[in-house]
């Protein structure tokens, strides 16, 4: 079995999005012939901790190895506080302020002791290869570091741009051709690099320049095993009525007010509609989201859970009847923003994506019961929320398409890796081939 050094940041007992893709490559690689060991941070301050993902992660039986890291949020935190969601303008005013005092972000400090302990685990194992997945894009340094180091082969995985990422709108233009040029280098040294769809792939192959960039698309996906544990559920279903479920946190643009505010209008349409649906929400909602729901008389339709456990969010998932997301980003910006699609579909409930057209939109539609439309005219979410509950009130909602659910399989991806990292091994060893 050959070794890959896995350089992660976030990583249980971390919760959160950010986690999922990293873990569940390192769970199934050993049954495609890798065995990763993993270098990561001791977690410092963060906003939430998943118990069920440590549990997993401690059932999995992986060589760990944590970094006594340097960044703020270890200064701040030491090795372990829960620091809850930042959001709205402070998160704004906080970020701003993180860019103008570090490059390439506030992960930084953990770069040099991360370099130091993989050089360390290099010459004390048998590594094959160097992993690597950002954000933060510190990781992608480290790896880069590495392989100077010790001519080993990385691989570069890309969960979100780093040139022409969407939180960095409107940053100077030197701060951009400094992230070009820090990116196009460690591109063009790379062995191979994984996007998570054709748009991110077409992106990260236009900074590396007239350099060919080794780019394989492997997107999101979902773990059957979780749907499997029978975890849970906390969710307070409402018989007779239709059960929505936002599963995850909202971030900036990404609001649910213009969602809100076409319930309010379809129950003002039509009083039937508000005795026959309920909205759940589990991630958390902030103080504003509160007082809208309050202000559009709402209140007694939703249900907020805040922050779950990862087992007991999937039990949710499969609870309810149907899901909801939104990614109202740039409409230029065409790739897919959110892992929690991709569990959605896991479950094969019916999808709702207020999304522009682009690769998320390509999805629902190949989905079957996958439903879209702009996430920012309300008259069109509006209609769409109505032909969606009349078809489910004619008990006439069409079934998912069993295929396109089985083509995100966590343990199918993780092969797909697999083979990735045999091909470019394969041609370490024999370049001319």
């Amino acid at each position: 079995m050959k070794n890959v050094l896995f350089i992660v940041y976030y990583f249980p007992p971390m919760g959160g999005s950010g986690v999922q893709r990293s873990l569940k490559f390192a769970k199934y690689l050993k049954k495609f012939g890798w065995n990763p060991i993993i270098l990561c941070p001791e977690p410092g301050a963060y906003q939430f901790f998943d118990e069920s993902l440590k549990k997993e992660l401690d059932r999995l039986d992986l060589e760990i190895h944590r970094v006594q890291a340097k960044t703020p949020f270890h200064k701040l935190g030491g090795r372990k506080k829960s620091t809850g969601l930042i959001t709205g303008s402070l998160a704004k005013v906080l970020r701003k302020i993180s860019k103008l005092l570090y490059f390439p972000d506030n992960k930084k400090g953990w770069v040099k002791p991360a370099v130091s302990d993989g050089k360390a685990i290099i010459q004390n194992r048998e590594i094959d290869l160097i992993f690597s997945s950002a954000p933060p894009f510190s990781n992608h340094l480290v790896a880069q570091e590495l392989s100077k180091a010790t001519n080993l082969p990385f691989v570069l995985d890309y969960r979100d741009l780093f040139t022409g990422n969407h939180f960095d709108a409107g940053e100077s233009e030197s701060r951009v051709r400094k992230k070009q040029e820090m990116e196009k280098g460690w591109l063009n040294l790379s062995s191979g690099v994984i996007a998570l769809d054709d748009y991110a792939a077409d992106c990260i192959g236009k900074i590396s320049g007239e350099e060919a960039v080794n780019l394989k698309v492997i997107p999101h996906g979902y773990d059957p095993e979780d749907f499997l544990k029978n975890g849970i559920s906390n969710l307070q279903y409402r018989k007779g009525k239709m059960n929505w479920l936002y599963s995850g946190l909202f971030y900036e643009s990404n609001q649910p007010d213009v969602f809100l505010k076409a319930i309010y209008t379809l129950c003002e349409k039509n009083p039937d509609f508000k005795n026959k649906i309920h909205l759940h929400f589990q991630g958390g909602l902030d103080l504003r989201i509160k007082k809208l729901i309050k202000e559009l008389n709402l209140e007694g339709s939703v249900s907020d859970y805040g922050y779950l456990p990862h087992d007991v969010s999937v039990a949710n998932l499969l609870k309810a009847d149907i899901l909801w997301m939104i990614s109202n980003f740039s409409e230029n910006l065409q790739q897919i923003k959110t892992g929690k699609l991709f569990e959605y579909i896991g479950t094969k409930k019916p999808v709702l994506g207020l999304v522009h057209t682009g690769e998320a939109s390509a999805l629902l539609n190949e989905y079957k019961i996958g439903y879209h439309t702009p996430p920012n005219v309300i008259r069109d979410v509006t209609e769409k929320i109505e032909e969606i509950f009349l078809l489910w009130k004619q008990n006439k909602l069409p079934t998912a398409s069993t295929e396109q659910v089985q083509k995100y399989d966590r343990m199918k991806l993780a092969g797909e890796l697999a083979v990735f990292f045999d091909e470019i091994v394969k041609n370490q060893e024999n370049p001319k081939l």
